[in-house]
């Protein structure tokens, strides 16, 4: 298998995202997991596809300085080209209505610590023959389930679903999660429920890149407005506490 470098979702590499498995599908404007009544084509002619895909980009960002980013792009590497093969989509519960609809049905699933989720895990088919997609697959959840054990959560879990070409979900295969270390936590083969416990260790060094990543511009005051004060040290002296009135009169 060539070389796999994996980078998050930024800015500058959103349009490297390759096309998924679905005909007429395009990451950059779906909003399939995001909305209930959401979907996986890209927007007609016409329908401001600029718009669509500028908001899927801020959807992936938006939490970026608290939980860091929602995307994860596979790029495959050799000594003459670098070319993105894949893409991973994932993000708190809170973050998918879909897939929150999808877990309400399962009530034998763990309710606490709510879940990460990974919506999508697509390797493109011009990527290898199957058994080298299927690789590339496994390789981009190790990625994904070791950037979230570094940020603190404690359990992913996924809704692949059985069709005859299982790439054609956005999910992905439920094969790549068996062999990623997940186990089917509830479901059925047609639509099971896919759940990998994580250590919950938080990187502190994850976090420091993290943070230096979404510094805000010069504009900005960071990492928050400083008192108007003789100096910054004021922040760390205690409050000074208001005198109580005297019920009894002053004297």
């Amino acid at each position: 298998m060539a070389e796999i470098d994996f980078q998050l979702v930024d800015e500058g590499n959103f349009e490297d995202i390759p096309l998924p498995a679905q005909p007429g599908a395009r990451c950059q404007t779906c909003d399939y997991w995001e909305r209930l009544d959401g979907g996986r084509e890209a927007p007609p002619e016409g329908a401001h596809p600029a718009a669509r895909a500028a908001r899927k980009r801020d959807r992936l960002l938006a939490a970026r300085a608290i939980g860091g980013s929602y995307g994860m792009v596979a790029y495959r590497v050799d000594t003459v080209d670098r070319s993105s093969i894949g893409y991973a989509q994932f993000g708190p519960l809170s973050a998918y209505p879909r897939a929150a609809a999808i877990r309400d049905r399962y009530p034998q699933l763990p309710e606490s610590p709510s879940p990460w989720i990974i919506t999508c895990v697509q390797i493109s088919a011009d990527a290898g023959d199957a058994e080298l997609r299927e690789s590339y697959g496994v390789a981009l959840l190790e990625a994904v389930c070791n950037e979230l054990d570094g940020r603190g959560i404690i359990a992913v879990e996924a809704y692949p679903e059985g069709a005859t070409d299982a790439w054609l979900s956005s999910p992905g295969p439920p094969s790549v999660y068996l062999a990623a270390g997940f186990e089917r936590a509830a479901g059925d083969d047609r639509f099971p429920v896919y759940r990998r416990e994580l250590s919950g260790e938080t990187d502190a060094d994850a976090w420091s890149g993290l943070l230096r990543a979404a510094e805000p511009t010069e504009d900005d005051e960071w990492p928050l407005p400083l008192p108007k004060g003789p100096s910054e040290d004021d922040l760390f002296r205690p409050l000074h506490k208001p005198k109580r009135p005297n019920p009894f009169g002053e004297d």
